[in-house]
């Protein structure tokens, strides 16, 4: 390793360490108190810790309370609300779904769970969300729309959706991928997991689209252990994932009739208790964010080969997960560095590899994907959790 890597690699350090202090630090944890396990703990009281009782509908109520959303379901994860929303949406064996080959793989595993067909697109590289300029080009030359059905000229399948993601809380150009959506007939299905507590124009991730789909995992914003949610303002397109969610169950007297093939995708009450604790500090969880980001933006402006991952807008934002850019691109180098920083006792990872290089996704169609590349070997994510805001933020 060069002198000059090393020197890379120590500031880098530096500049974690001046931001939240001495190892060990995880990439994200959860943040539990008391309200939490009191929370919980009332649950288990009630008996009701399965897919019915009150902590559910109170959880769904509290969403729909803080991302102005008209309805939302609670799921199991955001993996089973992706799932649901493309056959909610109707969307049939191998129709193709355009989707950005830099997300984790829940994307594109729920559209094949659907018998449909991964899209690959590029990403932008300021907020890592797809790129509409280099998508409407690539649209112009491979599609042809025909009797209001997009077709790709290459395959000759039906395009008929669109699933933004919303890169570590990140809302890219959503008023863009709207104008493709309408010129192409798509709908559009957001990958909103990482995004609980963003707002573009106001309007929280989630709800530019048909729907938006939420992830409670762990490492999230806020947790419920697992879980997830649909949001939407289509009354319509709620009462179908809600019926499609409970294993679509009709009560009949003293039975339960099933008038179609369902799901059993409904969140637990208990998941949901925690959910109810948790949201009701989210506020307070976003300024802890957005104190640690600062911090961290304040410390790496002083390493001219290294850019820390911020936007203009990043205050209306959840800031989820912090990211720098390595200004040299070398994926040798960049395993080098996260393998020293996780040895110290930093947490880091790199992004995800690109779906379209995985053996089950390869045969999918792929635009040219040179931006979500280059994402890929230069950013490394940093230590994020709320609660290490406080150590020394600027």
């Amino acid at each position: 390793m060069s002198s000059y890597e090393i020197k890379i690699m120590d500031q880098i350090s530096n500049a974690i360490n001046n931001t939240i202090g001495s190892p060990p630090h995880c990439l994200h944890e959860p943040l539990i108190d008391k309200s939490d396990l009191d929370s919980v703990l009332e649950n288990l009281n009630s008996g009701f810790v399965s897919s019915i009782g009150k902590d559910i509908d109170k959880f769904e109520k509290l969403l729909c309370q803080f991302t102005n959303a008209d309805y939302a379901i609670a799921l199991v994860n955001g993996t089973s609300a992706l799932h649901i929303s493309l056959v909610a949406c109707g969307i049939k064996p191998n129709d193709e779904i355009l989707v950005p080959s830099l997300t984790f793989v829940g994307s594109a595993n729920a559209i094949r769970y659907c018998n449909a067909i991964p899209h690959f697109v590029d990403s932008e590289i300021e907020k890592f969300g797809i790129d509409y300029q280099k998508l409407s080009k690539y649209l112009e030359t491979n599609t042809v729309v025909e009797n209001n059905i997009c077709i790709n000229k290459n395959t000759k399948r039906k395009i008929t959706g669109i699933m933004p993601v919303h890169i570590f809380g990140m809302i890219g150009e959503m008023q863009k991928l709207l104008e493709i959506s309408e010129k192409y007939n798509l709908i559009i299905i957001e990958d909103a997991a990482e995004a609980l507590g963003s707002f573009k124009d106001s309007k929280h991730a989630g709800l530019f689209g048909k729907c938006g789909c939420l992830s409670f995992n762990g490492n999230k914003i806020i947790t419920t252990g697992g879980g997830g949610a649909v949001i939407t303002n289509d009354k319509g397109f709620a009462d179908r994932v809600r019926h499609l969610s409970t294993t679509a169950k009709i009560k009949k007297g003293f039975s339960f009739f099933h008038d179609e093939l369902g799901f059993n995708y409904r969140m637990p009450a208990i998941n949901a208790a925690l959910g109810t604790s948790q949201i009701l500090k989210i506020r307070e969880l976003i300024k802890l964010k957005r104190k640690l980001h600062n911090s961290y933006s304040e410390n790496f402006r002083k390493i001219s080969d290294v850019e820390f991952v911020t936007t203009k807008d990043h205050n209306n934002y959840n800031n989820w997960l912090n990211s720098i850019k390595l200004k040299n691109n070398n994926i040798k180098f960049r395993k080098s560095l996260i393998s020293k920083l996780n040895k110290i006792g930093y947490e880091c990872r790199p992004v995800w590899e690109l779906l379209s290089s995985l053996p089950h996704f390869q045969e999918f169609p792929c635009m040219d994907l040179t931006n979500a590349i280059k994402i890929h070997s230069s950013v490394i994510n940093i230590p994020s959790s709320p609660q290490i805001s406080n150590y020394n933020a600027y």
